[in-house]
């Protein structure tokens, strides 16, 4: 599992040392040492950024969606969007009246979903930080979320670290989101005047990207036998806590990433390892324990020997954000159901249209036929 190595906090270099080592970058084409050895995740993004053809000091002709592409965009991902929006309201909540901006984006970088401060809002509409802009490092260098999107883990972007001058009023903290399957779904950011950083802004993407990442997994798995787990019993069904989806012969077909983080596994272990390769356990044992405990959490080892404590769920909870289908066609009682029906709501006929399903107006007509 890859590790992050990028500071939370903004470079120890200064800006002014940050922008002649952009300018040492792009005339001798060789990485600054005192760079390299200080922020060599921010020295790879500058080097994408230098690779994709971007100029510091230029303008690019960046892409921006159509009205209809965006809207197309959006019901592509209305998963991610529905499960989105709470959490941006709930960061929002946090940051209210501090000049900052929340954004969420697709894998690609695309922005689908912004919710901030209106005075900022309206600054940084003037570098596309609105629904529709792309934010990928191949268009806009060095960023929080297209950083993001391409190390695949938290990071922190701050005033002269962004690749673009123009860009260099911003700090950002961005955080990617992993579906349950183990894929990368996009991130969320807090944007803001980079004289308004502050270090627990990092702290609230992730715990936003959190929130996201444990709504999709509830989601996606709400048919699957779940396994709650956390090295505190009193952990289990908080924020911290890992999910784990398993099929009926024992396969790991889901996990968030506090889920893996807990088991030290990868993404890709998802639908490659079964559980009695974690727990040393069967699925048949899993519900014995579960059963035994009265489906109270309970303890067990992992091959290294540390507790963790577990819960078995099967098939509870998550919410359905699909768009809803049409109305099934339900068919028509036979004339001695509705009659009866009618009989036992003791001629009440509003409890028995509801009971039966149809109308008021629909079960006069019987009735009378």
């Amino acid at each position: 599992m890859s590790k992050v190595n990028k500071p939370t906090t903004p470079s120890a270099l200064t800006p002014a040392r940050l922008r002649e080592a952009r300018r040492e970058m792009v005339e001798a084409g060789e990485a600054p040492r005192d760079l390299a050895v200080s922020d060599p995740a921010l020295l790879r993004s500058w080097q994408r950024s230098q690779a994709a053809g971007l100029s510091p000091s230029g303008r690019t002709g960046t892409p921006h969606a159509s009205a209809v592409q965006l809207a197309q965009a959006r019901a592509q991902q209305h998963e991610l969007v529905a499960h989105a929006r709470p959490a941006m309201e709930f960061i929002h909540e946090q940051i209210r009246e501090t000049d900052s901006i929340v954004l969420l984006s697709d894998a690609q970088g695309l922005l689908l979903d912004t919710l901030g401060d209106t005075s900022f809002a309206n600054r940084a509409e003037r570098v596309a930080l609105r629904p529709g802009a792309n934010w990928h490092e191949q268009w806009r260098g060095t960023n929080a979320i297209g950083t993001a999107l391409a190390e695949q883990r938290p990071v922190v972007v701050h005033g002269s670290e962004h690749y673009l001058e123009r860009n260099g009023f911003l700090t950002c903290a961005a955080a990617p989101i992993i579906d349950p399957a183990g894929a990368l779904l996009g991130a969320i950011d807090i944007s803001s005047d980079h004289r308004q950083f502050h270090r627990h802004t990092l702290g609230l993407v992730r715990s936003a990207a959190r929130m996201i990442e444990h709504r999709l997994f509830e989601t996606r798995h709400r048919d699957s036998l779940r396994l709650r787990i956390h090295k505190y019993r009193e952990g289990i069904a908080g924020l911290t806590e890992g999910l784990l989806a398993l099929s009926e012969d024992g396969w790991l077909i889901g996990a968030n990433m506090a889920g893996l983080q807990l088991l030290g596994l990868a993404r890709q272990d998802i639908a490659g390892l079964r559980i009695d390769a974690v727990f040393d356990t069967s699925v048949e044992a899993l519900h014995g324990h579960s059963h035994a405990s009265q489906g109270w959490p309970f303890e067990l080892r992992l091959p290294d020997g540390s507790p963790l404590w577990v819960q078995v769920e099967a098939g509870r909870g998550g919410i359905d954000v699909t768009p809803e289908p049409a109305a099934p066609v339900i068919p028509a009682p036979l004339p001695d159901e509705t009659e009866r029906t009618v009989a036992e709501c003791n001629g009440n006929l509003s409890e028995a249209a509801r009971r039966l399903g149809i109308s008021r107006t629909t079960l006069y007509r019987r009735l009378q036929r």
